[in-house]
C-alpha cells in the first residue's frame, strides 16, 4: 500500500471516529431550525416560555430571543505541591494558601442565543448565536431552550 492510500485510510478512520462523537442534543437543535418553522407564537411561548427579548421588526414581523447559559464557578483553595530540586535530587513538598482569601473564577463560555423570527404570529426562521466557538457545545446549550418544544415520540399505553 502506498503512502497516499495509507493517508486516505487514516483520514477516513479519523472522520469515522469523530462522527461517533456526535451529540444527539446538538443534532436535535440543528433539526429544530427547520422543524420549528410553522409553529404558532402561542405554542412557542407555551413550550419555550417568556423570551429574554422581543423586538417588532414591522407590524407583521417580530423577533423573540431566548438565552441559555451554562455557568460554572471555581474557587481557588489550598493546594499541595511536590517537586525535585537541587543538584543531589532532594525531594520537597509543601502546602500553599491563596493570598487575600483566594479567587473565584467563573466560566460562562457555553451559551446560546436563539432568535425566532415570526411573521403573522408564525415562526419563519430560527437562528442560533453565542460566544462559544465550539459549535457542538453551543448547539447543546441551544437544546436547553428548545427541549420542551421538540416532538417526543408517543408512549404506547399498556394493553388492557
Amino acid at each position: 500500500m502506498n503512502l497516499r492510500a495509507s493517508a486516505f485510510l487514516l483520514a477516513l478512520a479519523a472522520a469515522g471516529g469523530l462522527a461517533g462523537c456526535a451529540s444527539p442534543r446538538a443534532d436535535a437543535a440543528l433539526e429544530a431550525q427547520n422543524n420549528l418553522v410553522g409553529m404558532s407564537k402561542a405554542t412557542l411561548l407555551s413550550c419555550a416560555g417568556a423570551p429574554a427579548a422581543a423586538m417588532a421588526a414591522s407590524p407583521t414581523e417580530e423577533v423573540l430571543t431566548y438565552e441559555s447559559r451554562s455557568v460554572r464557578g471555581y474557587r481557588s483553595g489550598p493546594s499541595f505541591g511536590l517537586g525535585i530540586f537541587g543538584g543531589s535530587g532532594h525531594v520537597g513538598y509543601g502546602m500553599g494558601f491563596p493570598i487575600f482569601g483566594g479567587a473565584d473564577y467563573v466560566d460562562d463560555s457555553e451559551n446560546c442565543r436563539a432568535s425566532f423570527t415570526l411573521r403573522n404570529g408564525v415562526v419563519t426562521k430560527v437562528v442560533y448565536g453565542g460566544t462559544d466557538q465550539r459549535t457542538a457545545q453551543r448547539l447543546e446549550q441551544c437544546y436547553q431552550i428548545l427541549e420542551n418544544c421538540l416532538q417526543r415520540p408517543a408512549v404506547a399505553s399498556p394493553a388492557g
